[in-house]
């Protein structure tokens, strides 16, 4: 007997492309000696409200940049569903009517982002060999993503869904 999942939710993708998250990580080295540095300096009185600020505020950035997500969340026993995003422990998104859903389909994804600032040109970064998991809504040719991930990770949250859905999936090249 196999029993069938009411709920799924997992993250769809980083909410910040991948070299802004990698210099989320130098951020949180910046906070911990700024931090570090504030409260030498909060014992010896010369530490400004300023100084004691940087550290924790970098540490936040640098944590938001990094784990930030867009996530979905599907609930099939209230047959409704949200996409969200997921920053510093927090869900934001607005639950829908969750439409019937026919067949989970795994596909090669590429990612491309376009990275702007006043200094340099735009930069548009790429990301190969991703896979995006739809879920195929009943008399439409659009669909849910459910996720975009490394082949092995998209077919795990695929087969996942399949629990949920009680459905067949399709992986397309």
């Amino acid at each position: 007997m196999c029993l069938q999942l009411s709920q799924y939710d997992g993250q769809v993708k980083p909410l910040f492309p991948s070299a802004a998250r990698a210099a989320g990580y130098p951020l949180l080295g910046l906070g911990m000696l700024a931090l570090l540095s504030s409260f030498a300096q909060f014992f010896t009185s010369e530490a400004t409200p300023i100084q004691l600020l940087a550290g924790p505020v970098f540490i936040a950035m640098g944590y938001i940049m990094i784990t930030s997500y867009e996530g979905i969340r599907l609930d099939t026993a209230f047959m409704r569903y949200r996409k969200y995003e997921w920053i510093a422990g927090f869900r934001h998104g607005q639950w829908l009517k969750l439409p019937k859903i026919v067949r989970i389909t795994v596909a090669p994804f590429n990612a491309a982002y376009v990275l702007q600032n006043a200094v340099t040109p735009s930069l548009t970064v790429r990301e190969a060999g991703l896979y995006r998991v739809l879920l195929s809504i009943e008399g439409s040719r659009i669909g849910i993503i459910a996720a975009i991930d490394k082949q092995e990770k998209a077919l795990e949250k695929a087969n996942l869904l399949k629990q949920v859905f009680d459905t067949e999936v399709i992986f397309s090249s």
